[in-house]
């Protein structure tokens, strides 16, 4: 196999790897972010059908457009936000209608909503009863932790190639050497 091939062949594999790495991080980030949402939803939902609101109860109020804080709302057959501690503008926060009836109708669901520009939630709810419960979290720590982690990828990328290319060129090096000197690198 001459050099080039070899190099290309380096190139091609490191990038695939380096690439699946990044993929295969982001995807377990952005999942990962639907946990603390699960968790309050799936606990509420829990305390509703046993009739209680001990868990909605002792939750702090939170003005989801300026807080990191982990959030929940309780929505009626309607659709209709009826208690919770996550609030836009004033009012208990309201996914698009859609959400809502995908879960009341599948039982469960797991969106990212996007109120307004620069605010990002993964949600997830859960049906309870003739009820909806939704859970969820600001997006904006899991983002920044992705956006690290591809700086990283990218920085291995380069450190990469570049140690592809210095190896190429080493290879390139030796096989001028020996050529001057009449003497031919095994193959």
């Amino acid at each position: 196999m001459n050099r080039l091939a070899a190099w290309i062949i380096g190139v091609v594999v490191a990038t695939l790897t380096l690439g699946t790495v990044y993929v295969v991080a982001q995807q377990l980030e952005r999942q990962g972010a639907d946990q603390v949402g699960a968790q309050l939803s799936t606990q509420v939902a829990s305390d509703l059908a046993s009739g209680s609101t001990a868990t909605l109860d002792g939750l702090p109020r939170v003005d989801i457009a300026a807080s990191l804080a982990p959030f929940v709302v309780v929505y009626d057959s309607g659709g209709h936000p009826i208690a919770g501690n996550g609030y836009l503008d004033g009012h208990l926060a309201a996914p698009p209608a859609g959400v809502i009836r995908a879960a009341a109708s599948d039982g469960s669901n797991h969106v990212t909503w996007q109120p307004r520009p620069g605010l990002r939630f993964a949600t997830v709810e859960v049906r309870s009863g003739d009820r909806v419960v939704m859970g969820a979290q600001s997006l904006i720590p899991t983002e920044q932790r992705i956006d690290r982690l591809g700086m990283l990828v990218a920085l291995a990328w380069i450190g990469t190639m570049v140690v592809i290319g210095l190896i190429a060129l080493a290879f390139w090096w030796v096989g001028r050497t020996q050529a001057a000197r009449g003497t031919r690198l095994s193959r």
